[in-house]
């Protein structure tokens, strides 16, 4: 695991946070995916950070979507599972996956409670953030937590969706994983590739993180 000293000088630098991820997936190249241990009971999941095969046609990856779980899993203490290469799948759109498979043995395994699933927004979007939960099913566990986040998203004057316009119903990794294991928190967190992904947003970005940081921090 990398130092959060060290990721906190790497995030002055839009560069040098995004150079992170593609040195994480150079890497990793050569494996579908990977699985990464940590401290507490969080599990973060990247399952777009590569481009994906849905349904027999290519789609580009979701940008900012990894650059985002991995800073967070270095920053948080939590797991990683992430999409590192493209082998003709989508793991988050088919019904089996060894993707999926991994992830419920590393819920299982580690008490797993919380399951943060990060994808990414067109730019073209006129929102920040879209907050799947499959209409409140895959957050009963922890409902105040999921308001608390929606709270200070709209205090800090982002934009904020509810299942508007992707839900993470029972075909999703979000919806898939609550549909088995019934004691958890899943949240498909979109954000919009504009905030990631374009150098004059970055204090917006650097923002967003330190948010999520926290109230990530504050779910254990």
């Amino acid at each position: 695991m990398v130092l959060s000293v060290k990721l906190n000088f790497i995030m002055q630098s839009f560069d040098k946070l995004h150079n992170f991820r593609r040195d994480f997936i150079k890497k990793n190249i050569f494996f579908d995916h990977v699985c990464l241990g940590g401290k507490n009971n969080v599990i973060i999941s990247a399952p777009h950070g590569v481009s994906q095969i849905r349904e027999n046609k290519i789609k580009l990856r979701e940008v900012g979507s990894l650059t985002t779980a991995l800073f967070l899993y270095n920053m948080t203490g939590s797991y990683l599972i992430s999409k590192t290469r493209n082998n003709g799948d989508d793991a988050n759109y088919d019904k089996e996956s060894d993707y999926k498979k991994d992830l419920l043995k590393m819920i299982a395994k580690n008490k797993i409670r919380y399951l943060l699933d990060f994808h990414g927004l067109n730019e073209k979007r006129e929102i920040d953030i879209n907050l799947g939960t499959n209409f409140g099913k895959n957050i009963q566990n922890a409902k105040p937590q999921f308001e608390d986040l929606v709270a200070i998203l709209a205090k800090n004057k982002f934009k904020v969706t509810i299942d508007s316009p992707f839900t993470a119903g029972e075909r999703t990794i979000s919806g898939s994983i609550k549909a088995k294991i019934d004691n958890i928190f899943t949240l498909q967190i979109e954000i919009n590739s504009g905030i990631t992904n374009r150098r004059e947003n970055y204090p917006k970005y650097k923002k967003l993180l330190q948010i999520l940081i926290k109230w990530i921090k504050g779910l254990n």
